[in-house]
C-alpha cells in the first residue's frame, strides 16, 4: 500500500509531461527560396550583422540579452512601446554597443528580417539566434489609433498594431556606414 501513492505520483508526473506542451521548434519549407538567406549577412565580433541587401545593420540579439561570440545568452526583456523608444537612448547614450545611432526599427526595415518560409520563429536563427517566437515593436506607430504602434510577430502573427502600452521585444538597427 505505500507504493501505491508513489506508483500514482509517477504516473501523473509522466502523465503531465505528455499532456504539457512541447517546445516549439522552427519549421522551414523545403526546397524554398529562402527570403533572408545566411548569405545575405555579415556578421562582426561584437554581436552585430550588417545585410547586405538593406544596408542596414542590426543588433543580433534582442535587448536584455548579450552576445557572447556565439549566441544570445540572457533573458531578451519585454517592454512598453514607450520604454523601447527611451530604451534605445540609453543604449546610444551609454556607448555600449559601439554606435550612438541604433534605432527602433520601421515596419519596413523589421520586416526586412522576418524568413517567410519558417516559423517559430520567422526568422533566420543562424543570423539571429535565441529570436523569441513572439511579436517585436517597429518605429511605426498607428496613423489610425494614437495609442498602438506596429510589430511583426516572429511566431506566425506576421504584422500588427499593438496597444502601446503592450509589454514585447525589441531589436535595434542603424544605417550601416
Amino acid at each position: 500500500m505505500s507504493t501505491r501513492p508513489a506508483l500514482w505520483l509517477s504516473c501523473i508526473g509522466l502523465c503531465l509531461g505528455l499532456l504539457a506542451p512541447a517546445q516549439a521548434q522552427q519549421v522551414c519549407r523545403e526546397l524554398a527560396l529562402l527570403s533572408s538567406p545566411t548569405s545575405r549577412f555579415t556578421a562582426d565580433n561584437e554581436g552585430n550583422t550588417v545585410d547586405s541587401v538593406t544596408l542596414l545593420m542590426w543588433m543580433r540579439c534582442p535587448v536584455g540579452q548579450t552576445w557572447t561570440q556565439t549566441s544570445c545568452q540572457g533573458e531578451a526583456v519585454r517592454l512598453n512601446w514607450a520604454a523601447s523608444l527611451a530604451q534605445v537612448q540609453r543604449i546610444n547614450a551609454s556607448g555600449e554597443h559601439f554606435y550612438n545611432d541604433w534605432r527602433v526599427p520601421s515596419l519596413r526595415e523589421l520586416a526586412t528580417v522576418a524568413e517567410r518560409q519558417c516559423t517559430q520563429p520567422r526568422i533566420n536563427l543562424t543570423v539571429f539566434p535565441g529570436t523569441p517566437s513572439t511579436p517585436f515593436w517597429t518605429g511605426t506607430a498607428s496613423l489610425q489609433d494614437a495609442g498602438q504602434a506596429y510589430a511583426v510577430d516572429f511566431g506566425v502573427g506576421g504584422v500588427a498594431q499593438k496597444a502601446q502600452a503592450d509589454r514585447l521585444h525589441v531589436r535595434l538597427v542603424r544605417t550601416s556606414p
